[in-house]
């Protein structure tokens, strides 16, 4: 039963105008959110580091604990408000639940890469894609050179893209449990290796002396998650777009058979 409604779904046809107006749309959006991000960073930079964009970060220990002030809080909830606007977006956008997922790593992709486009053009930082960033202060602060997250946005965009449009040419998208376990195992690791050298960042009281100045990145952990997540979803599309378009040809034949 299962074999067939899959193949009653099956209807190759090109992507419609209607979902690339929704693409575009998307991608407006999120070039354009990018410029407020980019913006409110250099304000942040100027409030709170006196425009520097480099490490150690100017942070407040007072009897073993770190000093956050009420402004700080502001910011914490600022980062999670924009994760939940570009998640806004991406539903507002999808048609059902694996678009929607989709259009929001589109969002996400796209304005991650402007972000840093833009903040060159406000102040020409990054100087180059080796350069040591601040990706979030949430829970614990995120730090890697720039090319690590403008690999994972690319790779996020380039994916929703792919799955949207396969999906609208016909294809039967169904990712299963496990797919979604590597892929997400895959991203935590990614996550532990930007939190790597958390301690080290924030200046940790403590026996330790740490210096605030970035620690060699822990590629060892990034690139083989991020490496790995981007084969296998590969192989995964590849496999179900074949499966889709051999369930097509089946059908085809047994079509042409009954009408002889």
């Amino acid at each position: 039963m299962a074999t067939k409604n899959r193949r009653q779904n099956i209807n190759p046809q090109e992507p419609s105008r209607e979902v690339a107006g929704r693409w575009t749309w998307v991608v407006t959006f999120a070039i354009a959110f990018a410029w407020v991000e980019a913006a409110i960073v250099v304000y942040l930079r100027e409030i709170y580091f006196e425009g520097s964009f480099y490490f150690p970060l100017v942070l407040e220990w007072r009897d073993g604990k770190l000093v956050v002030d009420h402004l700080m809080h502001i910011e914490f909830g600022r980062e999670i408000a924009t994760i939940l606007m570009l998640a806004a977006v991406g539903c507002a956008s999808g048609k059902n639940a694996l678009q929607k997922f989709c259009f929001f790593m589109i969002a996400f992709g796209i304005w991650d890469i402007f972000y840093y486009i833009w903040l060159w053009v406000m102040v020409g930082w990054p100087e180059s894609l080796m350069t040591w960033d601040l990706l979030f202060f949430v829970p614990l602060p995120w730090v890697g050179p720039v090319i690590t997250p403008v690999l994972i946005a690319l790779t996020m965009a380039a994916a929703g893209s792919l799955i949207i449009y396969y999906e609208e040419k016909g294809s039967v998208i169904a990712w299963r449990w496990y797919d979604w376990v590597i892929e997400l195992g895959c991203g935590s690791l990614v996550i532990v290796a930007f939190c790597w050298d958390w301690k080290n960042i924030i200046r940790l009281p403590g026996d330790v002396p740490y210096t605030g100045i970035p620690n060699p990145f822990a590629w060892w952990l990034y690139l083989p998650a991020y490496i790995f997540s981007v084969a296998y979803f590969a192989v995964r599309l590849r496999q179900i777009v074949l499966y889709s378009v051999g369930l097509e040809r089946v059908d085809q034949t047994q079509k042409r058979q009954r009408h002889f």
